[in-house]
């Protein structure tokens, strides 16, 4: 669920101006924060036990926020709209590596009924995948069987009413899901939670209900952190249709989420205060993003978080550039420090579509259709620890030109030891021939690959799913892997109220740390709708070089007494690895550096004072890692 509507509010208008002539982004400072319990907690019943979700028929059914949308667009003095901003970065054409091809597997998601927009997302783990569309919970097996129907999410929060908006992650460091949905239909709003009891995502769940008072926490986004689960969301102000300011994000206790203590609160902290936090006139004009662990171990706790955004000066923002905030979580003290950390400046690009209006991407019969979903990075933001340093990937939808939509990506990297950020590589995706690709998501694996999965439209293409990608050695700034097509549509989608998708999701399987997984939402029929969503994953096969033999990588663990027997084989090389273990939350216990010699090496671990319990074994350097798990008895 996202703000619709424009409509001016002179009291509000007024504040945004003031905020953007008087104060530059360098001067605002972190604000308060507040620490609250749920309203309700419980354990609730088996997911497996709930009742099928039965699809209705008749009208497209706007999500619950549409109805108290008539919110401003800030007034912002340095709006610049125009579409003869010359990308300097722009790929014009596709890739033609063969490193990967058709999808792993392919199969259609649940139906999306009569929802506006579907809000697809899912996550994956060793044995399942799960996909929620705005209502409802549905499990696959990895070959794209149906383990659990399509479950109507309305009886898992405790027959309260749902909104939509739902999220799911799969916390492959707690091996537990995690799922969310909101609800604004009755006083006070609430934001639900649940974390499942075990790793199996039919079963109970641990649930918390928090009430927001009178905020709307439209378009929440969440990210998986050592001390906790980051959540951003643009805050909406029920009573008055405004947008709050300060806006807000929160931080979940995800130690205490885990272990289903009914005391696991959240820590509500304000943002500094716009122009800072807004993307301008666009349709998401203030939804920043956390970063979300992936692939490795997770940072050792007490490591902040970090906030990010993009100005642009195409939609009224001081620069172009990226914004970063460091996010200093306290769980001690139930407190949560806001303070600038870079600002990141980057090639020129254009953010802006229609003011905001959602018109934007075109269809055949439908020209200028559906919203470009622009002014936000793309939901997820991965972050992954190599050896030495940390990368984080982005993308963002961009206007190439005639509302034609291309996707801006970058990989940002922090040295281990300064802890400071830069740009390694960036890129726009925008191959020169008429068709938008926008509501992209974005990927790395554990070898420093990166995927990027996305929509495509134009006036003869229906919408549909497409994929590519580039290997950690290719030439930086580039998508070299030749485009390929999840599904291709069929229809056009007409009858949303020039919403789409919202979002859509690009996972790592856990299992292997190399295969992607995606969700979104494509163009055709079935039972007369045309709302319909595709799960599918792929992965790349280097075609020759350093990489070539780090698919054939093989790590071994195993207890002895009071010692970790550590085996590896196959490896990328004889070149000096690093060997860390790590505990379940991120804590780096010991660390070795080894030389393999014929590409494997053998060593120990003593582990006699350590409790029984899941621990993480890293072997990695440079562009190449690999991360297994380990049970100490």
């Amino acid at each position: 669920m996202r703000f619709s509507a424009l409509l001016l509010s002179i009291s509000i208008s007024i504040s945004f101006l003031a905020d953007a002539q008087n104060t530059s982004p360098a001067s605002v400072t972190p604000q308060a924060s507040t620490f609250i319990h749920c309203t309700k907690f419980f354990v609730s019943k088996p997911i497996r036990e709930l009742p099928d979700y039965k699809p209705e028929k008749g009208v497209m059914r706007q999500e619950a926020a549409d109805k108290i949308r008539q919110v401003i667009r800030p007034n912002v003095i340095n709006f610049q709209p125009g579409n003869d901003y010359t990308d300097p970065v722009r790929q014009t054409g596709v890739g033609s590596s063969l490193s990967s091809g058709a999808p792993l597997v392919d199969f259609e998601g649940a139906l999306d009924s009569i929802w506006d927009p579907a809000d697809p997302n899912g996550a994956v783990s060793s044995n399942y995948y799960v996909q929620l569309l705005n209502v409802t919970f549905t499990v696959f097996d990895k070959k794209g069987n149906i383990v659990l129907p399509t479950k109507d999410l309305g009886g898992f929060w405790s027959g309260d009413p749902q909104d939509g908006d739902p999220i799911v992650l799969y916390d492959k460091f707690a091996d537990r899901w995690f799922i969310s949905e909101f609800q604004i239909s009755k006083t006070p709003n609430q934001l639900y939670v649940g974390v499942s009891k075990t790793n199996d995502p039919t079963g109970a769940y641990y649930v918390w209900e928090y009430g927001m008072a009178s905020v709307d926490p439209d378009y929440p986004k969440y990210s998986i952190w050592t001390d906790g689960y980051y959540i951003t969301y643009q805050g909406l102000n029920v009573n008055t249709s405004q947008p709050i300011v300060p806006q807000q994000m929160a931080v979940l206790e995800r130690n205490r989420m885990l272990k289903g203590d009914p005391n696991a609160g959240m820590i509500i902290a304000n943002l500094p205060r716009p122009p800072d936090f807004q993307g301008g006139r666009n349709s998401l004009f203030t939804s920043p993003k956390t970063l979300d662990c992936d692939a490795s171990a997770l940072p050792p706790y007490g490591t902040p978080n970090y906030l990010v955004f993009f100005e642009n000066k195409a939609s009224g923002g001081y620069s172009n550039s990226i914004v970063i905030y460091q996010v200093a979580t306290d769980t001690t003290a139930h407190t949560v420090a806001i303070t600038r950390a870079d600002s990141l400046v980057v090639p020129t690009f254009n953010a802006y579509f229609s003011d905001g209006s959602e018109r934007d991407i075109s269809q055949p019969a439908y020209p200028n259709g559906v919203d470009a979903l622009d002014g936000t990075f793309n939901f997820r933001v991965p972050y992954i620890r190599f050896t030495g340093y940390n990368s984080v990937v982005l993308s963002n939808t961009v206007n190439l030109g005639g509302s034609v939509a291309g996707i801006r990506w970058y990989e940002l990297r922090q040295d281990d030891i300064t802890k400071i950020w830069s740009i390694y590589q960036d890129g726009t995706y925008g191959p020169n021939d008429g068709i938008s690709r926008w509501n992209g998501a974005i990927c790395m694996d554990q070898e420093g690959d990166i995927a990027l999965e996305y929509s495509v439209a134009s006036n003869s293409v229906y919408p549909g799913i497409r994929y590519t990608g580039r290997l950690v050695t290719d030439a930086p700034g580039q998508m070299t892997i030749a485009e390929q097509t999840a599904i291709n549509g069929t229809a056009t989608i007409s009858d949303v109220n020039h919403r789409w998708g919202d979002y859509s999701q690009l996972d790592i399987d856990p299992s292997d740390g190399v295969t992607f997984w995606g969700t979104n939402q494509y163009g055709g029929y079935s039972n007369n709708y045309t709302q319909l969503t595709r799960i599918f994953s792929f992965g790349f096969a280097p075609d020759l070089g350093i990489t070539s033999l780090q698919n054939k990588t093989e790590i071994k663990a195993y207890q002895n007494g009071s010692v970790l027997q550590v085996k590896a084989s196959g490896l990328p090389g004889n070149d000096l690895l690093e060997v860390d273990l790590f505990d379940i939350m991120g804590k780096q216990l010991t660390t070795q550096h080894i030389m393999p010699a014929a590409n494997m090496f053998e060593t120990q671990i003593n582990v006699s004072a350590l409790p029984k319990g899941v621990y993480f074994i890293r072997i990695g350097r440079e562009n190449f890692q690999r991360v297994i798990k380990v049970e100490i008895n």
